[in-house]
């Protein structure tokens, strides 16, 4: 018990960790989590969708297809977990890693991407991820004509 509440307390202060970056006098730029007197705190984005999966239409008129498109990264849990769902219950699908493939970057790019994973379905995206919601974006397509 003693160990889980002193996981707990210690959670916030990994969170706000800082992390440092210096040029050596060989112009090697160094990363640390310690401070030195010519380090700069550099700004660490994570590039994944926080909060319940989101569902819009993303491009009036593009081809309805049951296909389904997703671009992710090979780090991302949320990504892992849709691709995992959808091979179980045999949902056919495309996967682009946007750290891996300069084409799926700048698809994901126009069509606004923000985190990852972004699933579209016919004329549908959904921003992050939800078995619910992507039955029912599926469902959507599969009734159309």
């Amino acid at each position: 018990m003693r160990c889980i509440v002193f996981l707990i307390l210690l959670t916030p202060f990994v969170a706000i960790a800082e992390i440092y970056k210096t040029i050596d006098e060989n112009g090697r730029v160094i990363f640390s989590d310690k401070p030195s007197e010519t380090a700069e705190i550099v700004e660490v984005k994570v590039n994944s969708v926080e909060g319940p999966a989101t569902v819009a239409e993303y491009s009036p008129g593009i081809s309805r297809s049951s296909k389904v498109v997703m671009y992710s990264t090979e780090w991302c849990g949320v990504c892992k977990k849709a691709k995992k769902y959808m091979q179980t219950n045999d949902i056919d699908f495309k996967e682009y890693d946007i750290e891996k493939n300069t084409n799926a970057k700048r698809k994901f790019k126009k069509l606004g991407g923000r985190g990852v994973p972004l699933i579209l379905v016919g004329d549908q995206r959904m921003s992050g991820f939800s078995v619910r919601k992507l039955d029912s974006m599926l469902a959507k397509v599969n009734k159309l004509p």
